[in-house]
């Protein structure tokens, strides 16, 4: 009994390699989400330590010059971080796009893995029949041939 390679598993094939791309770019998107997102972290912790070091230098007090520069530097900070947090929420959005193309993906390869399993199903019970018969007509043949001895 031969299994037959169907024309789904050939369509199967080529989903499977869809899927893998899709998880693969999947996977590329999460990676570029968490460096984003780190790179914001690091901004945040960066301007937290500094607004900690200019309250202290405040108490202690500070020449104008180095508030001024301080202030300076705080804005551009500012900017940054704000600048950061637009690139997270693009790299999440496209993250989140990824993982549904992902789910679209593996849905599509699931049902050509279902439609698969039952065509070779049908094949096997085909062919199973098919050999049935083939034995019941032996067996008719053998019966005949020794009946008319």
């Amino acid at each position: 009994m031969a299994v037959r390679k169907g024309r789904l598993e050939k369509i199967l094939v080529v989903k499977k390699a869809e899927k893998d791309q899709a998880s693969s770019e999947y996977q590329q998107a999460i990676s570029t989400f968490e460096t984003e997102g780190q790179a914001l972290y690091d901004l945040l912790k960066q301007k937290e330590k500094l607004e900690e070091s200019l309250q202290g230098k405040l108490k202690a007090g500070i020449p104008i010059e180095i508030l001024k520069q301080q202030q300076f530097f705080m804005g551009n900070l500012e900017k940054n971080v704000f600048h950061q947090q637009k690139k997270v929420s693009h790299a999440r959005a496209f993250m989140n796009l990824k993982e549904e193309k992902l789910k679209e993906q593996s849905v599509e390869c699931k049902k050509y893995e279902v439609l698969d399993d039952k065509e070779k199903l049908f094949w096997k019970q085909n062919d199973l029949k098919v050999e049935a018969t083939f034995i019941d007509e032996l067996s008719i043949l053998q019966y005949s041939q020794n009946t008319n001895r």
